[in-house]
């Protein structure tokens, strides 16, 4: 099945989703030029943060509000390699809005040979900047994290 039909069916059966795009540089990668395992999850942030700036939220607000988003568990699994120069698509998809925590899921696809390379589950809990304590997702985040939309952020950096 096409790539862009299965999004249109994942959007239309109400799964939010964010794709960032982007491409392997040999920094990320091990000595033997495969996508360095601890990489994958430096992938899945660079998508959440082009996720909240393309909805009006930049990680410098984030940095002068009252609260952080701290990562309380994340876990990954890598299907295939990934190698210098290799094409990488990021989807982002809200799995779980708590109280104070949210779960972010994210597919990673190789969009040149057309298969998924890996997955990642991150959690992040919302915490009161001083008092380091969690607090209830702020209604401006929870909004954000609410989106129904589809939308594709192409960086080439």
């Amino acid at each position: 099945m096409n790539f862009l039909v299965k999004i249109m069916e994942k959007f239309l059966q109400g799964q939010a989703m964010f794709i960032y795009r982007t491409q392997l540089r040999l920094k990320d990668t091990d000595a033997t030029g495969v996508l360095y395992f601890s990489e994958q999850f430096k992938f899945a942030l660079e998508t959440f943060e082009e996720f909240l700036k393309d909805r009006g939220f930049s990680w410098r607000e984030l940095m002068a509000s009252p609260f952080l988003l701290p990562v309380v568990h994340a876990e990954a699994d890598y299907i295939a390699p990934l190698m210098v120069g290799d094409e990488l698509e990021v989807t982002l998809k809200v799995g779980k809005i708590g109280s104070s925590s949210m779960t972010l899921q994210y597919a990673f696809r190789d969009p040149e040979r057309k298969i998924e390379v890996g997955r990642a589950e991150i959690v992040h809990v919302v915490v009161d900047r001083e008092s380091r304590r969690s607090v209830p997702i702020p209604d401006f985040l929870r909004a954000i994290l609410e989106t129904e939309l589809t939308v594709v952020s192409e960086l080439r950096g």
